[in-house]
């Protein structure tokens, strides 16, 4: 028999697009599976909506987050809650291609992978992108499936160790937890996700599992992740921001500072790990260039906060006592010597996300 494949979806206020989430789950070409949505209490008719689907398939389940609030809470809910032997994830927003759950499994079977990902396409509004597809992208894959090995598809990269480190080092992400799919009894070992992130908590989730387990990724698309101008990263055009403005919107100004403060907690994780870590070869590296992120974060809420020179102050000592630059060194010394007249300082490096 088949075995059954628990998918976990978190929801918050989700009721006028979860729909196409669910039929991209109906339309699996692989038929066992119970999906777990889990409402993180939403205020909106997104539990009316779920409920209306149970009626009309057995096969989906209905479950209020009563665990801490955020993505973090509310997938561990759907973990603690599965039935099956395999667990997978998909966000209320997105969708899965009709072959996901067959590849991924029979992905498992050939491979003999704990766990498998797979690769996605990115959409805003109409507009579909084939990241992936790029030349820098196809070399990566092409350089990774060389290091680590591949199935007899050779369209299949098998991990085993080394992949943590090589993570830390590309400049892009091929991994996914929209596309995973693992073995439950391996959360007795690994754990559940932790509950204080509230950006990053599936990435510092998937660092978990690297080096400790064989990983199958499969390089072709398996889901589509869309850009929602209501997400958490995409309320607003980074782009089209002026860093000599921001100030003046508060409600956009809180909403990046709140975005960098997560982002620095979960670096912080981050850097942790890899010193804790025995299979990173090159450790100082790695948190070099760590510690050059989060000095950017920081270097960022400074030149943003410029106006209040003392927590300007404070922002860009954080920055320098992680990674000193010219750019937070001249911006310590243009704010040490502020005057109202002054405020012509460097913007090119800032990072708003």
């Amino acid at each position: 028999m088949e075995p059954l494949i628990s998918i976990v979806m978190p929801t918050y206020n989700r009721a006028h697009i979860i729909s196409g989430a669910i039929e991209s789950i109906l339309r699996q070409s692989y038929a066992n599976w119970e999906l777990i949505v889990v409402d993180d209490r939403s205020t909106d008719h997104t539990k009316e909506m779920i409920k209306e689907w149970t009626t009309r398939e057995l096969r989906i389940h209905y479950v209020c987050n009563e665990r801490e609030k955020g993505p973090g809470g509310a997938r561990n809910t759907g973990m603690l809650a599965a039935k099956g032997e395999y667990l997978a994830f998909l966000d209320s927003d997105d969708e899965w291609y009709p072959n996901h759950l067959s590849d991924s499994l029979r992905t498992h079977v050939l491979t003999n992978a704990e766990i498998s990902f797979a690769l996605w396409v990115e959409q805003h509004g109409e507009t579909i992108s084939y990241n992936f597809d790029r030349p820098i992208e196809r070399n990566l894959l092409q350089s990774m499936g060389a290091t680590f090995g591949t199935a007899e598809d050779g369209a299949t990269i098998i991990f085993e160790k080394g992949l943590f480190e090589a993570f830390l080092s590309h400049t892009r992400n091929f991994f996914q937890l929209n596309t995973m799919v693992f073995r439950k009894r391996l959360l007795d070992e690994v754990g559940l996700i932790n509950e204080q992130f509230y950006l990053g908590e599936d990435t510092t989730y998937l660092l978990r599992f690297f080096d400790n387990y064989r990983i199958a990724l499969q390089t072709k698309p398996h889901s589509i992740y869309r850009e929602s101008p209501d997400s958490l990263y995409f309320f607003c055009d980074r782009w089209q921001l002026d860093p000599d403005t921001i100030h003046l919107n508060q409600d956009i100004y809180k909403k990046i500072e709140g975005l960098s403060f997560k982002s620095i907690k979960v670096r912080e994780h981050i850097r942790n790990m890899v010193i804790q870590s025995s299979s990173i070869s090159k450790k100082s590296k790695q948190l070099s260039y760590i510690d050059m992120g989060i000095s950017s974060k920081y270097f960022t809420l400074s030149y943003l906060n410029r106006y209040d020179r003392n927590t300007a102050l404070y922002y860009c000592r954080q920055s320098l006592r992680y990674k000193i630059t010219i750019f937070n060194l001249f911006l310590y010394v243009k704010l040490l010597s502020f005057s109202k007249k002054g405020h012509v300082f460097l913007h090119h490096a800032l990072n708003l996300w």
